[in-house]
Parts: C-alpha cells; sequence; structure tokens
C-alpha cells in the first residue's frame, strides 16, 4: 500500500500543469453587523471544477466536480475528510431512502387524517432537500440590463424576490465558453441524482427546478443576492475577478492526508473508511 501511495504521488508531480481558468468571488453576509465579507473561488479546466464558496448555513462549503469519473467529492477541513458521490452511492442512497419513505409512508397510512397534514410538514422539515412546497420556486428574466462588475448583465428574479441574479454570456467571462460545458455536465449530474432518488412530499419538484434554473439563466452570475421574508437582503455573492492560469492536477483531488468518509456511515459513530 506505501508503495502505490507513493507512486501515486511521483505521477501526480510529474503530470504537466492543466490550462485552465479561476474565478474568484466574494460572499457578504448582510445579517452578520457589520456585514462578513468571505472570499473564494472557482477552479475549472476540462470536464472539472472545484468551487470554495462561503454559504449562509454551512459556512465556507468545498467541492470538487470530475465529470470524467461522474463523481462528487465533498471536502471537510475541519475533519479533514472527504465524501464521494457517484454511481455506487447513489445506488446504496436511493436504496436506503426507499427502504425509509416506504416506513414514513406505512407510518402516515396509521395516523389519523386530521393528523397528517402535521406529520407530513415535520417529516419535510428533517428532508435532506427541503420542499417547502409541492411548487417549485420560479425564475423570472426581469427584461432588465446593466453592467455589473464590469460584465454587461441581464436579470433574473426567483420567487417572490427570494432571490436576484445578474447574469452575464459565458463568452464574456474568462474561459466562459469551456466552462459552460462543465457547469452543464455538473447539472446533468444533480439531475441523475435527483432522479435516481425516490421522491417523497413533493422534494423532487423543488430540487428539479433548482437545477432547470442553472440553464435558464444561460450564463455566469456575476451578482447573485438572497432575500429574507421581509425582503432584507441577507447574502450577497459577487464575482470579482477571472483569469486563465496553468492548474496542477492536484487541484482537483482531496487535499494530501484527507481520509475518505463513508457516505452511508456519516452520522454513525463517525466511522471512517
Amino acid at each position: 500500500m506505501k508503495r502505490w501511495i507513493l507512486s501515486l504521488s511521483l505521477l501526480v508531480a510529474a503530470a504537466p500543469a492543466l490550462a485552465g481558468v479561476v474565478y474568484r468571488v466574494e460572499t457578504t453576509d448582510h445579517d452578520s453587523d457589520p456585514p462578513a465579507v468571505t472570499a473564494g473561488t472557482m477552479s475549472a479546466e476540462g470536464s472539472s471544477l472545484r468551487m470554495e464558496l462561503a454559504s449562509k448555513n454551512q459556512g465556507m462549503t468545498e467541492i470538487i466536480y470530475r465529470g470524467d469519473r461522474r463523481e462528487l467529492l465533498m471536502i471537510d477541513h475541519e475533519k479533514k475528510t472527504y465524501t464521494v458521490m457517484d454511481e455506487a452511492t447513489l445506488k446504496e442512497l436511493a436504496a436506503q431512502m426507499s427502504q425509509a419513505m416506504a416506513a414514513m409512508e406505512q407510518a402516515l397510512a396509521a395516523v389519523p387524517e386530521s393528523q397528517r397534514k402535521k406529520m407530513e410538514e415535520m417529516m419535510k422539515a428533517h428532508m435532506p432537500v427541503q420542499a417547502g412546497s409541492a411548487e417549485p420556486s420560479e425564475l423570472r428574466a426581469t427584461g432588465d440590463s446593466d453592467t455589473v462588475n464590469g460584465y454587461p448583465c441581464t436579470r433574473y428574479d426567483g420567487g417572490a424576490k427570494e432571490s436576484e441574479h445578474w447574469v452575464t454570456g459565458w463568452s464574456n467571462v474568462e474561459g466562459g465558453d469551456e466552462v459552460a460545458e462543465v457547469f452543464e455536465s455538473m447539472a446533468g449530474f444533480f439531475q441523475e441524482l435527483i432522479d435516481s432518488l425516490p421522491d417523497f412530499l413533493g422534494a423532487r419538484g423543488a430540487a428539479d427546478a433548482a437545477y432547470a434554473h442553472m440553464r435558464e439563466m444561460k450564463g455566469f452570475p456575476v451578482v447573485t443576492r438572497t432575500y429574507g421574508a421581509g425582503g432584507a437582503l441577507e447574502m450577497e455573492t459577487a464575482l470579482t475577478s477571472s483569469e486563465s492560469v496553468s492548474l496542477e492536477p492536484a487541484t482537483f483531488e482531496p487535499p494530501a492526508g484527507y481520509k475518505r468518509q463513508d457516505m452511508m456511515q456519516q452520522g454513525k459513530k463517525g466511522k471512517k473508511k
């Protein structure tokens, strides 16, 4: 095993750098006082994409998508672990979810009609993809246009002013035409994930809409703003720069020394694979 790891390390070290592109973004959390700004990057080359982005509920999130292998890696820097979502994992996850959903539906059938709706709402709150309702969030092209951060953009609104997206054409950003194929591949991968899992309480409709929106905008979101229930600005993510660079093959691999975590064992005494 040690010889195998050493051989792999030498191959990676000897491999040529890849021609790619790096996008730098800033995420501003307007719920903080003063607003907290976090820098992130998106690196892309060929069929691979690495994203390091801040999110409201999960802090800094890092994922690696490798289209040639049809897999998604989720990196946990705090625990120095990573999980892999691939075809084999999808099949196992689908089987487990089918069993869980069958048990839930059986439990619901035994609940009096007057209490069933309340039980369904409680189940929705604990689903991996929260449906909220069977109706997917709407994405509307407003027809507004402006120059945002130096890019010609058009505006899309999500839902009842839940979000606002200023989008520029792929050809307007560095390496955009090539990167568009990576995003399209990743959207297709997520669609396969959604289709492979059992639907329950309308969750699939909401998830389908989320990835359909990626295709509808047909470009790179230069600025994305999300709003709270009262219309107050919560989060803002903005593209600050992009450049063509030489990327090392290790860019699209887990950090050295990180352990693979079995996704099916997460939450079960922290068992690692």
